[in-house]
């Protein structure tokens, strides 16, 4: 979700080679007439990459010539790995979460460390804390986030005026979003016209909310959940079907967005929703995520890595250098309105792309970004959103509770075990 709305609607590409995955993986001499010193090199990306990017790196870099192999990002993992294993991968490879762990410890990425320690760039120092985490997790830093996004809370100001029910704060609890909810739902006998809180219309809150409730949510590359998920199965079923205050969740992807349409005071989503809401017509701004056991949201984002087998890895350093460098980062979140995972750098707000009705707390990503994990989107997708099918079909009351934990939860961690 956040790879796809990140890039639709972008730049068109001009005077860019989009490849679909063919040629040599280790990279070549540029075709540059009498200059047979110009290097080329091949970045893997999913979906656009704004031509003027390229246009300073080029200033910078005057010899080497960056090519750009597209691919969309429904078949972009399957595209990278078939050419890593074909040895066609290009030089720069920007990973999936999900895929840089595997690459890591297959050694189709190399190391970062010894590049990091001599740039003057890069302070690793400056890192948001999931970065130092997922590092420790895969043995050192084999991918460089290449922005982040982080799921927050967004809350119609003009409905909470209206029921007189104070903003949402950085110190909200589950049970403050609970008691907000249950103010600002508006009933006409039985039927709801205006719901305290949407469902999880973006699926992937189930994790922040397992998180929230205390559990590692992924753990030495399986799923980590206990009590915590219980917790959180527990409490959106009291939102939903207790107190009735969330409406029950959509089938498939199919997902009215309740906020959006003004029938629903508060929904959980992702970051990179603040510019789609940008226009809306009525006053709204954004919080962190309510606490459970602890603060927890789920980061969302794809990592700069350099194939194992490029013959140009020196170039492919500096371009991956530029990209995380002031420079690089401030271009990159004018153009995807997400921060750079380097703090002093994402406090500097070229992210920031207010609407005329909201949202003002930016401040509120930045701490989420500080208090998120790379979490559920490090093992197989399509594992999490069988298993997060389970979760919505527990408020549905097709799935019991203790079904989740005897049943589905292992089959999850088998497929991801016979999946590495």
């Amino acid at each position: 979700m956040f790879k796809k709305i990140l890039t639709g609607a972008l730049v068109t590409l001009a005077s860019v080679s989009l490849l679909a995955g063919c040629g040599s993986g280790s990279g070549d001499k540029a075709d540059s007439g009498s200059d047979g010193d110009k290097v080329k090199i091949r970045f893997a990306l999913w979906d656009k990459f704004p031509q003027n990017i390229i246009d300073e790196f080029n200033k910078k870099y005057p010899n080497i010539e960056l090519e750009i192999v597209q691919t969309p990002d429904s078949d972009y993992s399957q595209k990278v790995n078939q050419m890593l294993v074909g040895g066609t991968a290009p030089d720069v490879i920007l990973a999936f979460e999900t895929d840089l762990p595997k690459f890591a410890e297959s050694g189709a990425v190399i190391s970062l460390e010894d590049y990091l320690k001599d740039s003057k760039e890069i302070d690793s120092s400056d890192f948001i804390p999931a970065v130092d985490k997922l590092n420790q997790e895969t043995g050192g830093s084999y991918g460089l986030p290449w922005c982040y996004a982080s799921e927050i809370l967004f809350y119609n100001k003009d409905m909470f005026d209206a029921a007189g029910v104070d903003y949402p704060t950085a110190d909200w609890t589950w049970e403050d979003f609970e008691k907000a909810a249950e103010k600002l739902t508006i009933k006409d006998g039985d039927k709801v016209t205006q719901w305290g809180a949407d469902s999880l219309s973006f699926r992937g809150l189930w994790w922040s909310l397992a998180g929230q409730g205390g559990d590692d949510v992924v753990k030495d590359g399986k799923l980590a959940l206990g009590d915590g998920l219980r917790s959180a199965l527990e409490y959106q079923n009291t939102l939903t079907n207790d107190l009735k205050v969330s409406p029950e969740p959509s089938a498939g992807d199919s997902v009215a967005d309740l906020f959006t349409a003004g029938q629903a005071a508060m929904t959980r989503t992702g970051s990179w929703m603040t510019g789609q809401y940008k226009d809306l017509e009525f006053n709204w701004d954004i919080e962190t995520l309510p606490k459970g056991e602890r603060a927890y949201n789920s980061l969302h984002t794809g990592f700069y890595t350099i194939n194992a087998a490029s013959k140009h890895k020196d170039e492919a350093w500096k371009f991956i250098e530029f990209m995380m460098s002031e420079e690089g980062q401030t271009l990159n979140s004018q153009w995807g309105n997400n921060p750079s995972a380097l703090k002093s750098i994402a406090a500097q707000g070229a992210y920031k792309n207010e609407g005329t009705n909201g949202p003002t707390n930016w401040d509120a990503i930045e701490r989420s970004g500080e208090e998120g994990e790379f979490g559920y989107t490090l093992v197989n997708a399509g594992t999490t959103t069988n298993l997060v099918n389970q979760f919505d079909a527990y408020l549905l009351g097709t799935t019991k509770l203790d079904e989740i934990f005897d049943k589905y939860i292992p089959q999850a961690n088998q497929e991801i075990e016979d999946n590495q």
